[in-house]
């Protein structure tokens, strides 16, 4: 699924026009596209409609799907927040065949109307401001988004809600707050981040006809992101229930789980019993001695290692050796939660990653941050790797500072794994999952 920023889908549209496809039907196809949606999916029943429209070409669209509504018989009011002189291009064409129906349609320009506007129906269809919005919302718009969110009625957007950068999901002073939105040609990036997916309600993406060989003109620019919608579970590499049937715990891997320390053995209890609830066949759990016997009793189902600690309830560099004797054992290694940074986990640490790098495996939590201590361990990972920071280790690791790193994670994803051999795996808002091998990302929406 490609998600483009404004800038290129505004060039899709002018290609696609240029190659012989009259910006009227891309128009015709959205508004038929989104009344579709809205008729078969988002309310079915609904039977009274208000439309906003604005004056550019997002007002066009809400006047194919208000003409399709009434022709559906459908009780259906327009407000336009502009004049009809105003209205240009296919958006004017639009207007008059609207025009043609009788409709009930009004234009407001006066903010005091707007703010005693009152309204009982089904729907309001947002129609005001589409993805070139830039900077605050202002004039008439702004009262009407305000007005439209205090009439409690669910709303359905056109393409993007009103006043919501479609790139940054960033709010332009204001917008709407909408149930659903029917997203044109592609989704739009806002979708990714947390503020910009509450706005959007449930999205569908319509296609209005933009052919495949102009969108693959730009998977490869760095605004473009193809990204892979995923649940974490690769459905291939599921088993057969005949193979399920023969199964035994010895064909779904051997974990080793080194996590835990005095104070913190519910981030050792919690880790293996994820790796349980995943499908790990075997799980075995390596704790420091000190707290053996407050983690055993909790995990019937795991088996455990315990490490020389010297009494001091973490790990130190007498634990490694019992790890080194028997890490032939395990097909994957999963390390971190709750160890702890000091000087004696530091150490630890340093030296056995080298001894386990020709594992699959997972780094998450006190080991990132001993990473993001002394990043020069980062060189040494290899292709089995994955790092898995929440924003406030990735902050750590990367130097990136917060706000950055919730307005455009893909991004920072990419660049932070570029020229590593690492697999990343960024927690958050819609989890980003990458390397610097695939062109694309995978994100668990």
């Amino acid at each position: 699924m490609l998600f483009l920023p404004s800038e290129i889908i505004r060039k899709l549209d002018s290609e696609t026009i240029a190659s012989g496809v009259p910006g009227e039907l891309l128009m015709e196809r959205a508004g038929f596209g989104a009344f579709k949606f809205l008729k078969n999916i988002a309310a079915p029943n609904a039977d009274r409609f208000l439309i906003f429209a604005g004056k550019g070409n997002n007002a066009g669209d809400a006047f194919v799907i208000a003409r399709y509504l009434i022709q559906n018989d459908k009780f259906v009011e327009i407000i336009c927040l502009a004049d009809y002189s105003d209205y240009k291009g296919d958006a004017a064409l639009n207007l008059q065949k609207l025009l043609k129906l009788s409709p009930r349609i009004s234009v407001i320009l006066d903010v005091e109307k707007i703010n005693s506007f009152d309204w009982h129906g089904d729907i309001i269809i947002d129609g005001i401001l589409g993805t070139g919005i830039r900077g605050e919302v202002k004039g008439i718009f702004k009262p009407a988004i305000q007005k439209i969110n205090n009439l409690n009625i669910p709303v359905f957007s056109l393409d993007i809600p009103s006043g919501l950068n479609c790139d940054t999901g960033e709010l332009c002073g204001t917008a709407v707050k909408a149930k659903w939105t029917a997203m044109f040609a592609n989704p739009k990036l806002a979708v990714l981040t947390e503020t910009g997916a509450g706005y959007c309600g449930r999205v569908e993406v319509i296609d209005i006809g933009i052919s495949d060989e102009i969108i693959k003109k730009y998977l490869k620019e760095n605004s473009a992101y193809d990204v892979q919608s995923t649940d974490l579970v690769d459905d291939n590499q599921q088993k057969s229930p005949i193979e399920y049937l023969k199964a035994h715990k010895n064909n779904f891997g051997h974990l080793l789980v080194i996590a835990g320390s005095m104070g913190m053995t519910g981030a050792a209890i919690l880790t293996a019993k994820a790796a349980i609830k995943c499908g790990c066949g075997l799980v075995t759990l390596a704790v420091p001695n000190s707290i053996l016997q407050l983690v055993a009793p909790a995990m019937p189902f795991c088996m455990t290692l315990p490490l020389d600690d010297n009494g001091k309830g973490y790990f130190s560099g007498n634990s490694i050796a019992g790890i080194i004797d028997k890490i032939s054992k395990f097909d994957a290694v999963a390390i971190g939660p709750g160890i702890r940074t000091n000087k004696d986990t530091y150490f630890f640490f340093e030296n056995i990653i080298p001894e386990i790098l020709n594992k699959k495996v997972v780094i998450d939590a006190d080991a990132l941050n001993i990473i993001a201590q002394k990043k020069e361990l980062l060189n040494g990972l290899g292709e089995n790797v994955v790092l898995t920071p929440h924003p406030g280790e990735f902050e750590r690791l990367s130097g990136v500072k917060p706000d950055k790193t919730d307005s455009d994670r893909i991004t920072l994803a990419k660049q932070f794994v570029k020229n590593k051999k690492i697999s990343l795996l960024l927690k958050g808002f819609h989890t980003v999952i990458t390397n610097s091998k695939s062109e694309n990302v995978k994100i668990n929406l």
